[in-house]
């Protein structure tokens, strides 16, 4: 029997009439979901990957990166193209170089201005070296453009309308950060980035900032820090794995956001974690790592260097399932270095891959393979299966 109001219910299908309308009662005094309540793994996913991506095997059976034509470059001989992100029916990214020496002689280099481009259209200049200055770029949960800034070693938010740039960190422990790189961003606006030394402007005192010594080298000084709420820390990614100090580079977070996966010079480890702290790295490559980028299979896209065919340093996209086995592989030829990777294009099945080249080798033009390298530039492909916009 069950007692409503204060009446009797001894019928059992009345009883379960009335659990059932209680119930309804009860759930319809339950508050509906808000802006302000909590963003969740799959509510971040969700904004990028339809349902049922995720079980989308990825099919690389006819798949070819092809370079993108007449992509400007602004500097004279080195350009790198770096950090794009898809926003809004356009790819943005980071063209790096320097200018000619001015009157005195001097050269200020890893200058850096963002382009815009819609794809079949010219690209345009969206900000300018003086006051661009980044490297990654990313989105953040309501999708504001984030930026890894070596022109004054900060992380910065740059609103897309006015392109007015607001510090979110510039520094750890009374230093500039050194050269940030590459970023990663959960689902609650946490940051990770990467910070080696070797973009670090040339008009920059190395006192002033955190060092980490040359290539090869392994002093601390070139971390992966973490940021949230104005908080900066550093991780302990480089205490677990030293060789990490060297020029740390591409990072992202898995596709459920429960590892963290980082490289550089000397390779690619993933590390568990769990409440933001890294915990039990494992090693899954051991050649250079520049860029990393993931689909909505939980696929990893690592840009390194394999030997392809007449060249000992291929430039290649390795694509990882989310085991961290290795099931394709795609070449990008003739660029000098393959930097770095963002799904966009309609329903972000396009597969962008940025690239770099210093055009002389000493005094003689720098050959990719038999043939002299192309300039920098852009090369893309289409998938069946989505990705993430940086």
């Amino acid at each position: 029997m069950i007692i409503i109001k204060n009446r009797i219910y001894k019928s059992p299908a009345i009883a379960i009439f009335c659990s059932f309308m209680l119930i309804i009662s009860c759930s319809e005094m339950l508050p509906p979901k808000t802006a302000n309540s909590p963003v969740t793994v799959a509510d971040a996913n969700a904004k990028y990957c339809p349902e049922g991506s995720d079980f989308t095997k990825l099919d690389l059976s006819h798949t070819k990166l092809r370079r993108e034509p007449n992509i400007p470059l602004i500097y004279q001989g080195y350009n790198n193209i770096e950090g794009p992100v898809w926003h809004d029916g356009a790819l943005y990214y980071s063209n790096m170089g320097s200018h000619l020496p001015d009157k005195n002689g001097f050269v200020l280099s890893n200058q850096a201005a963002i382009w815009r481009w819609v794809k079949g259209q010219e690209p345009q200049l969206w900000m300018d070296d003086s006051e661009a200055g980044t490297n990654g770029l990313a989105l953040d949960s309501q999708g504001n453009l984030i930026a890894a800034r070596q022109l004054d070693g900060s992380i910065v938010t740059i609103d897309w309308e006015s392109k007015k740039i607001t510090s979110l960190a510039d520094g750890f422990d009374n230093k500039r950060f050194n050269s940030p790189n590459d970023l990663t961003i959960t689902h609650d606006d946490r940051i990770f980035f990467t910070d080696p030394n070797w973009n670090t402007p040339s008009n920059i005192d190395p006192e002033s900032i955190q060092g980490g010594g040359t290539a090869g080298s392994i002093e601390p000084g070139q971390r992966i820090y973490y940021v949230a709420n104005g908080l900066v820390k550093p991780t302990a990614v480089t205490e677990l794995v030293p060789a990490l100090r060297d020029k740390p580079n591409g990072i992202i977070l898995s596709l459920d956001q429960q590892q963290l996966i980082v490289g550089g010079l000397r390779g690619l480890w993933v590390f568990d974690l769990i409440a933001h702290e890294v915990s039990r790295p494992q090693q899954i490559l051991d050649s250079p790592i520049d860029g990393l980028g993931k689909d909505c299979n939980g696929n990893i896209y690592v840009t390194t260097t394999t030997p392809v065919g007449e060249r000992n340093d291929g430039q290649v996209v390795l694509i990882m399932n989310k085991e961290y086995q290795r099931i394709g592989q795609l070449n990008v030829e003739g660029v000098h270095i393959v930097t770095n990777i963002a799904f966009g294009g309609k329903n972000r099945k396009t597969l962008f891959v940025t690239g770099l080249t210093d055009p002389i080798d000493g005094d003689k033009p720098r050959y990719c393979g038999d043939s002299i390298c192309l300039s920098a530039g852009i090369y893309s492909a289409k998938l069946n299966v989505p990705g993430f916009p940086y």
